[in-house]
């Protein structure tokens, strides 16, 4: 009787130890499901937000772009103001930045009243006042000497 009473006593601990076991292995495979489930809500709420993102970031560069293409820095030019322009190397500068879109109109007047107190060239006072760069510059340099008249 003593074998067979350790046998049950065995049995029944193993039972225990088996159901213990099983309880916290459904428990944890319970709470993996759970976390599983709302990382994969989250998941699909911020795939959902980054679709709604490049939709905004698509519609707002194609807004962009059509107001950079509707309002364009546009002036009616007089014949004196190209009498003067040609007259005047700074004019000439000024006008070729203003077409190429790295100045505007304000900034070439600033520009221009800054020349006086800098006692700068042109192109330099543009530089120093963060208009333009120095890869800028030259090419405004050049264009400046492409369009003079060649004595």
């Amino acid at each position: 009787m003593t074998f067979s009473m350790l046998f049950g006593l065995f049995l029944a601990i193993f039972f225990v130890a088996f159901r213990m076991i099983s309880k916290y292995r459904y428990a944890t495979m319970n709470e993996l499901n759970n976390r599983q489930n709302e990382l994969e809500t989250r998941h699909q709420s911020l795939r959902d937000q980054k679709r709604d993102l490049e939709r905004d970031q698509v519609a707002k560069e194609q807004a962009l772009a059509t107001l950079r293409s509707t309002q364009g820095d546009i002036q009616g030019i007089t014949v004196a103001d190209l009498e003067a322009a040609e007259s005047d190397e700074n004019e000439k500068i000024g006008r070729y930045l203003q077409h190429q879109g790295k100045i505007t109109r304000e900034q070439h007047e600033r520009a221009l009243k800054k020349m006086e107190i800098l006692k700068m060239d042109y192109i330099g006072v543009c530089m120093a006042l963060g208009f333009i760069d120095l890869e800028t510059g030259r090419q405004a340099e050049k264009a400046g000497k492409l369009s003079s008249p060649i004595l």
